[in-house]
């Protein structure tokens, strides 16, 4: 039986991952209003954090019901995220409850209510989820697998170097 020598490529044995199957895990987490901005989304193991920074104040007394920041005002930041990192975000998704959330409009809004949306977008090969929270005064809470991915989100984008 013929065995490989250290020069001939060998296939990962089944268990590992291959750095193709990082690409497999689309994730998009956004907010915005009048105010402000910020959408944090992972793609082919790149996770890209655009956003609004008012260094100029100029929101500070924005009554308009329209934004005050301008597509030519968000600002993205990127950095590929580690093996591990991934792992982990598998991790939060699996451990979370996530897609076993039934609803896709959290947070009980009545129709023509006014509400912020927080969108969830999780794309895992061919298994998708789609959410939204409806953020207003009285709104109920937010599922704690909503707010575990927000939250495991949001650290990742904090490390990404400005």
């Amino acid at each position: 039986m013929p065995t490989a020598t250290p020069s001939e490529p060998q296939a990962p044995p089944p268990t590992a991952t291959t750095p193709q199957e990082d690409h497999r895990l689309y994730l998009r987490y956004l907010i915005s209003g009048e105010s402000f901005y910020s959408e944090i989304k992972l793609e082919q193991g790149i996770l890209y954090h655009t956003q609004f920074q008012d260094t100029d104040n100029r929101c500070a007394q924005w009554v308009k019901s329209s934004p005050c920041w301008t597509e030519d005002d968000l600002k993205t930041t990127s950095m590929a995220l580690s093996r591990e990192d991934i792992d982990n975000l598998y991790d939060v998704i699996g451990e979370s409850g996530i897609f076993d959330i039934q609803e896709t409009q959290l947070g009980g809004a009545k129709k023509g209510q006014r509400y912020y949306a927080q969108r969830l977008e999780i794309h895992m090969g061919e298994v998708e989820k789609h959410l939204i929270y409806q953020s207003f005064p009285g709104a109920t809470p937010k599922p704690e697998a909503f707010q575990r991915m927000e939250t495991a989100l949001q650290e990742y984008a904090r490390n990404i170097p400005q």
